[in-house]
């Protein structure tokens, strides 16, 4: 799968000039640049709001749509990353709550005929990651007369902490990528995009995020096409445990030791971001299964949400959404990148060990979490036997 690489790629500037455009909320300057790939013209706006600041009393509730803005928004330059810890780096990135920025790269304002939209949504387990072209460049995907558009969104505890309240039923995240695909909606057309042909396209964590769009009733109409690449909603990773506790066990390790919803929301919005990327690293390391002496890491992830009489983005399960074939009509591609998980090479001995050891590892997290250590073990040695036959797993 060639896609993904072509979307990494570092922009080549040979010249650049200002240049304005009107949206709904105001007007942006971005840059006239031209790259080395083919020396075509390429049309740069980086860091445009499209949300409210989540910061305060909106931290780890839904996005609230971006206020108009006076006089011109300097659009050159990237808005801030999410606070997150970098999986591949396994380092804080301080970032800063007011992220929620988007980027659109064209090859031309005013075409004869309007151009196809990508809405990238980026990869990361939900805990990293960013819109930024530092990875995610635009110069192969507008050489063909397409307009990408990238995004961040809020990660981590920040993104998908949820208090099964009305406040904070979950899902933060993934609706500020809704707000994000409306705002495309209905701006696009000023940087010469249809918004009748827009492809949402997503790698790992953004390609279960493109299929969890498919089956919500918040983004129908807002896209005509999806690309899901090396990320299902299904994967194991995308498996929350007991996510309606994990706020009162951050709040613990922070200071506040309580089961009232409304005391933790009033502290943990209270609490320096920074304290709450650090302790959620903890929480990461030691959510243990009560399997034996299993430990998994276990992200603050999707959930189903209950029913307040607002908007939700997540009804049912999604195991459930495919039985019942509850998706958007649109048409859908799947694939692989074709380097997926490469990064983890160095470390398959030390997994393919660990199995061994532990075999119940192998067991899909969503059993595993519901039935005890022998039957556990009995799973795991009927998957080895389907897989390995009488072949002992060896390194």
């Amino acid at each position: 799968m060639k896609l993904f690489l072509v979307l990494v790629s570092l922009l080549c500037v040979t010249h650049n000039y200002a240049i304005q455009v009107s949206v709904t909320q105001g007007i942006l300057e971005g840059e006239e640049l031209a790259n080395e790939v083919d020396g075509s013209t390429l049309y740069s706006f980086k860091g445009i709001p499209y949300a409210q600041p989540p910061v305060g009393n909106l931290r780890f509730k839904a996005p609230q749509p971006v206020s108009s803005w006076e006089g011109v928004k300097n659009a050159t330059r990237h808005g801030a990353v999410c606070p997150q810890f970098d999986i591949l780096t396994n380092q804080i990135i301080p970032g800063n709550e007011d992220c929620l920025f988007l980027n659109i790269y064209t090859p031309d304002l005013n075409p004869a005929t309007t151009l196809p939209v990508m809405f990238f949504i980026h990869g990361g387990g939900y805990v990293s990651g960013s819109g930024n072209d530092d990875f995610f460049g635009p110069d192969f995907i507008v050489r063909k007369n397409v307009i990408l558009v990238t995004i961040n969104y809020r990660l981590g505890d920040l993104g998908f902490l949820t208090l099964d309240t009305e406040e904070v039923p979950g899902n933060a995240g993934l609706k500020d990528q809704v707000l994000a695909l409306k705002w495309v909606n209905e701006n696009i057309a000023h940087f010469g995009g249809d918004p009748k042909l827009i492809t949402i396209i997503g790698q790992s964590a953004g390609a279960a995020s493109v299929l969890y769009h498919l089956g919500s009733s918040l983004t129908k109409g807002l896209f005509n096409r999806a690309i899901a690449l090396s990320g299902v909603p299904t994967y194991d990773f995308n498996y929350s445990y007991k996510p309606t506790k994990r706020p009162y066990i951050l709040a613990k390790l922070l200071g506040n030791d309580t089961t009232d919803p409304a005391i933790a929301l009033e502290f943990l919005q209270s609490v320096n971001v920074q304290l709450l990327i650090q302790p959620d690293v903890s929480l990461l390391a030691t959510e243990s299964v009560s399997t034996g002496n299993i430990f998994r890491s276990y992200y603050f992830l999707q959930i189903v949400e209950k029913d307040f009489g607002t908007e939700q983005y997540l009804t049912k399960n999604y195991l459930e959404l495919i039985q019942n074939g509850s998706f958007h009509d649109v048409d859908v591609y799947l694939g692989s990148t074709n380097l997926e998980t490469a990064v983890m090479a160095s470390n398959i001995d030390a997994l393919i060990q660990e199995i061994i050891k532990n075999p119940q590892l192998i067991v899909p997290r969503e059993i595993l979490n519901q039935v005890t250590p022998d039957v556990s073990l009995e799973i795991a040695d009927s998957l080895l036997q389907n897989y390995y036959g009488d072949k002992r797993l060896t390194v």
